[in-house]
């Protein structure tokens, strides 16, 4: 349902963001000159480049830019528009702050250093404030002048390329403070943050990014004409004059009466089920992880279940600051502490955080009720996350285990209304990529793909041209690619072949055929209950170490050892990686990874090979490592299996979740692959 009602309001959204796409230019009444909304105080200019500055005036106006003690003169042309160039190639012109004076326009706090165009869905947009359970003290700490960001809007759209962005979750450049970087990318603060670190240049982090984004919402019209032409039907009719209007008339008026009904309906709203001295002595006792909660008929429940857990406070802990921890729950909740409403949260997969004032809990017992909203799903409470009440100093009160449960309101699918999301071929390029073009970056990260894993051979023939298309732009900037985490279950069938291992080689791949492109290898930094994995401070750490050595760090190690190729002799398959000369492979000496079937070790042996012959039929192998080859910078991987006797095929780190135990002794891992 979730899913239904985004869409619903993103077509609202999309129908405002159509009347209002179009400049407000300047007039002869209000002859002010105007800037793209990213062009703006605060903003970062790329270094060692020619910066661009442009705007729009009436017709003819005589534009005059200052900045760093030179002057810049343009003209408006006879449509308004007008761009200067600003040269940034001088080594002492890195730093800042700077001003910037447009005619009677002051931009102050402005820098000169590296840019970065950060994009992609979830995992690049995933904000800091949700990484707070590892990262919190140091986020609360951290300033620096030098390092911004900007937050580009992202309102899905089917108009033409646009000059300028929709305001849709947009903020102004802002400066690395405790106060700002809640709202950050955590990929982006990190990564400015590790690369200011070793360089000492000034970062620009340009953040333009949405959640659940299909790759053909960022791609050009040209791209997808060559590579992918029938996303472009969807696209253009929905442009067919009138239809979104009446669209977005039909579904607000489903999702307002879908919404009453749920409200009205529920038992449990209407009965007060919140209350801490409701009886549900007849209440189903039920096992909070067990798959069949609310099944009735055969079939799983969706609309509203209702929980409610008693839990006993101490004397010592009662007037403490507090936190109810209720891990991810799917889909939707509002929850209470005896009777009163402590929280609430919209889908599944922000973690359940809500904060207890001083007299929420009494000493003796009391009750938590969670009203969960779900969308037929058989999973209600995700494993391995925290279910407690957390109190200052450290103590906790467990909540897991058994709960009281009772059906509340049933209800159906929700209709959904063709409209515009983030799933539309060019509905993010046109309104969050296009008006950026002109701008000048030092790169470009892109960490997207959980939503094409079900498309992986698509999804390897737009990437490549995607990147270059922008690079059109922006010049042959370096791009790094970041591989999908480790994600869902392990299987331990060696013939699994999931699509999140097929998108992975997807984008190995795609790395390997752009220019000046590189894989930032993510495959053991995930968790398997949550699409979102915190460690964003590692996955950052890695993607500066690629992008130094693009940009011409010959002697950082960037990555783990790198197939290279693989060769049978007999009964053997023997696979060859490159190796820098001060890394050599190594097997992960305490690999402990958590999985969906528990805690999986390593045991010292190099696992995660699968070999097959001819017919494609995979087995699981054993490995051995080589010493290396030093004068030619390779080494080797021999794998046998005794149910292959002339294997013809190699994978590795093959699964959705899989083990990744090959690493370099520098700490960084092997990619999964797959040869043949």
């Amino acid at each position: 349902m979730k899913k239904l009602l985004l869409t619903a309001l993103l077509t609202a959204a999309c129908v405002v963001a159509d009347a209002a796409s179009e400049p407000n230019k300047p007039s002869s009444e209000n002859p002010t000159v105007r800037l793209p909304r990213f062009i703006s105080s605060g903003m970062v200019l790329q270094r060692g480049d020619t910066a661009r500055i442009w705007g729009w005036a009436v017709a003819n106006t005589a534009i005059k830019v200052q900045f760093a003690g030179k002057k810049f003169n343009a003209v408006a042309d006879a449509d308004g528009r007008w761009s200067v160039a600003i040269p940034t190639t001088a080594k002492k012109l890195t730093g800042g702050p700077y001003k910037m004076t447009i005619n009677e326009l002051t931009l102050d706090d402005i820098w000169v250093g590296d840019v970065w165009l950060c994009s992609g869905q979830s995992n690049m947009d995933l904000h800091c404030a949700r990484l707070e359970d590892l990262y919190k003290d140091e986020m609360d700490r951290d300033s620096n002048p030098a390092i911004h960001l900007v937050q580009m809007g992202r309102t899905p759209q089917v108009v033409d390329p646009q000059d300028d962005v929709v305001p849709m979750g947009f903020y102004k450049w802002e400066s690395m403070k405790p106060e700002n970087v809640g709202h950050w990318s955590g990929i982006g603060y990190f990564y400015a943050k590790e690369m200011y670190r070793r360089t000492g240049v000034p970062q620009g982090i340009i953040s333009a990014s949405m959640g659940g984004s299909d790759i053909v919402a960022w791609c050009s019209e040209d791209v997808l004409s060559a590579n992918a032409p029938r996303h472009l039907a969807q696209r253009n009719h929905l442009r067919t004059p009138g239809y979104l209007e009446r669209n977005s008339a039909i579904s607000r008026a489903i999702s307002r009466a879908y919404n009453e009904a749920y409200e009205a309906d529920d038992p449990g709203l209407n009965e007060k089920w919140m209350s801490a001295d409701f009886d549900d002595s007849s209440w189903e006792t039920v096992s909070q992880y067990d798959m069949n909660i609310g099944d009735e008929n055969g079939r799983t429940w969706r609309g509203s279940l209702w929980f409610r857990k008693e839990f006993f406070v101490p004397d010592s802990l009662v007037g403490r600051d507090s936190l109810l921890r209720l891990g991810c729950l799917i889909d939707a909740d509002v929850c209470y502490i005896n009777g009163e409403k402590v929280g609430e949260t919209g889908y599944q997969y922000p973690p359940r955080k809500y904060k207890l004032h001083a007299n929420q809990l009494k000493a003796g017992r009391n009750v938590l009720c969670i009203r969960l909203k779900t969308n037929g799903s058989r999973e209600k409470f995700v494993k391995d996350k925290p279910y407690r009440v957390l109190f200052h100093g450290g103590s906790f009160i467990d909540l897991e285990g058994q709960y009281k449960m009772h059906r509340g309101v049933l209800m159906p699918n929700q209709p959904g209304i063709e409209g515009v999301g983030n799933g539309i071929a060019m509905s993010l390029y046109v309104n969050v990529i296009h008006p950026l073009l002109p701008y000048r970056v030092a790169g470009i990260l892109w960490y997207q793909g959980e939503t094409n894993a079900g498309r992986p051979q698509e999804y390897g023939q737009l990437l490549p041209p995607m990147i270059d298309d922008w690079r059109k732009s922006f010049g042959n900037v370096p791009a790094l690619i970041f591989g999908l985490a480790n994600h869902m279950s392990r299987h331990d069938d060696a013939n699994y072949g999931g699509g999140w291992a097929l998108l992975r080689e997807a984008q190995r791949l795609s790395a390997l055929k752009l220019d000046n492109a590189a894989l930032v290898t993510l495959a053991d930094l995930g968790e398997w209950n949550d699409i979102h994995p915190l460690n964003k401070k590692e996955a950052a750490r890695r993607a500066v170490l690629q992008m130094l050595r693009l940009r011409g760090d010959k002697k950082v190690i960037s990555e783990g050892p790198t197939f290279r190729s693989v060769r049978y002799e007999g009964n053997r398959a023997i696979v060859t990686f490159n190796v820098m000369p001060t890394d050599s492979l190594c097997i992960a000496p305490s690999t402990v990874q958590h999985t969906s079937q528990g805690i999986i070790t390593t045991d010292g042996k190099l696992r995660g090979f699968k070999i097959a012959e001819a017919n494609g039929r995979f087995h699981w192998a054993d490995a051995e490592i080589r010493p290396a080859d030093r004068k030619n910078g390779t080494q080797d991987v021999v794998l046998t299996s005794a149910e292959v006797q002339k294997p013809a095929k190699v994978r590795y780190g093959w699964d959705d979740d899989p083990l990744i135990t090959l690493y370099g002794s520098t700490g960084l891992p092997v990619a999964p692959f797959e040869a043949h």
